[in-house]
């Protein structure tokens, strides 16, 4: 037999059926490369023709097709690289975004820190949210035409599982109707307040970007032009009037008693009593405690300005047994420990699904507050709108003042301002949303 062509050998092996018949093929082997790049070949033939044939074909004619998608897929991918310089995704854009406005944030407190953790979370869920893509070779042609045929093509959006991460979407292919899906998309998971807030993130992004670019100086910010009865009474939809049973607040009260560390347990109870918030508590330092003027000095809070939390008897007498062994730092948590230590500690007690939190302590301190403020004063209300209009159902809490309510001489801790002030609300109608008042 004459020598086999080079780039062809034969593989030669027994049958493993009973015949053991011998089988031989031929093997093609070959490699060349086009523009740099590696291009095989490696195939097994029954027939010693079928492997010349193939090998030529490679040879020549392959070898010029090959070439030719080569450079059609060079071509592609250039394309795909100007198209992404010159129209980068929004991700870029909220990296950015980040960088500039949240990586530049002040974290010097933990209270910071959290904010910056929290800002980034909220766009990190909106980029990998995934939506139906609108924008392909296939579907948009049909959109454009309107119709039957964009009908049609919607009806295929929703079914479609073949979605498309928000955070891949170009700037221009971002309307209200990409809002309108991806509002669509996470009340799947979230309630309504939350994707609220989500969207509050998008609208500043787009804010920004004629900063960016100024080919956005006039792009229209497509969040305010969203379907809003998407989102209708989402603040009656998420308002959680969860209020702490008996049961829950004995079950609640003993677990703390034989929680491993006392600090949880001194932490949610100052909340209780004082209404502080988590992220004002954790943190505080011996140096903010002034217990002989019955007062707590708050530096860290939400609104940026400090405040005096006066002091009731059960909280003053928690502090005066808080031992000094963490320096300066009243506790070893940071707010971020603290955080995911409480929300396994309530969820092992069943108080998580029934809709608690540990802002539902502030909650509790505020409503009890008014209410014994009321009762140890023996006013009729005046002066206490915020109780009377959770007592009357009124919403607006203004309007009650100015048309029913006249106000009464200050005294200590006992007019609604002052209560406000420790609190730490500037508004009244923020305040009425944590005093939920049980009537027995």
């Amino acid at each position: 037999m004459s020598a086999l062509p080079r780039g062809i050998t034969s593989v030669k092996w027994k049958n493993t059926t009973k015949s053991k018949e011998k089988v031989v093929k031929y093997r093609v082997r070959a490699q060349k490369k086009v523009y740099g790049f590696p291009v095989k070949l490696d195939k097994l033939f029954d027939t010693l023709q079928e492997a010349i044939d193939t090998l030529n074909d490679f040879k020549s004619k392959a070898g010029s097709y090959l070439i030719s998608k080569l450079d059609k897929q060079q071509e592609k991918e250039r394309k795909e690289v100007n198209d992404f310089l010159s129209s980068p995704t929004i991700s870029v854009y909220i990296k950015q975004y980040i960088k500039e406005k949240v990586d530049t944030r002040p974290k010097d407190t933990q209270t910071q820190r959290r904010n910056a953790s929290s800002i980034k979370s909220f766009f990190n869920t909106i980029q990998k949210t995934k939506i139906s893509y609108r924008h392909s070779d296939l579907i948009s042609p049909m959109l454009n035409a309107g119709g039957m045929l964009a009908l049609m093509a919607n009806q295929t959006l929703e079914k479609a599982d073949d979605k498309k991460e928000f955070g891949q979407f170009k700037v221009q292919e971002i309307s209200y109707i990409e809002i309108n899906s991806y509002i669509k998309e996470r009340l799947k998971t979230v309630k309504k307040i939350s994707v609220s807030r989500e969207l509050t993130f998008i609208k500043k992004l787009f804010d920004e970007l004629k900063y960016y670019d100024k080919k956005f100086f006039n792009l229209q910010n497509p969040v305010p032009l969203h379907d809003t009865s998407l989102l209708l009474n989402r603040d009656t939809a998420s308002k959680n009037n969860f209020r702490l049973s008996n049961e829950d607040k004995d079950l609640l009260f003993k677990a703390l008693d034989n929680y491993v560390n006392w600090e949880l347990k001194a932490i949610s109870l100052l909340s209780y009593y004082s209404g502080f918030r988590r992220s004002e508590i954790v943190p505080l330092t011996w140096e903010q405690v002034h217990l002989s003027e019955n007062y707590v000095q708050l530096y860290q809070t939400k609104s940026g300005q400090p405040r005096k939390v006066f002091l009731l008897k059960e909280a003053k007498e928690i502090l005066e047994n808080i031992p000094k062994t963490n320096g300066a730092r009243l506790f070893s948590y940071t707010v971020l420990g603290f955080s995911g230590s409480f929300d396994k500690f309530i969820e092992n007690l069943g108080l998580r699904k029934k809709g608690f939190r540990f802002h539902f302590f502030r909650r509790e301190a505020i409503s009890n507050l008014v209410f014994n403020i009321s009762q140890a004063t023996g006013t009729s209300g005046t002066d206490f709108s915020i109780l009377i209009s959770e007592l009357l159902g009124i919403d607006n809490v203004r309007a009650l003042e100015k048309n029913h309510i006249s106000q009464l001489p200050p005294t200590e801790m006992s007019t609604q301002k002052e209560v406000m002030q420790s609190i730490g609300h500037s508004n009244k109608q923020t305040t009425k949303r944590y005093s939920r008042l049980k009537i027995r």
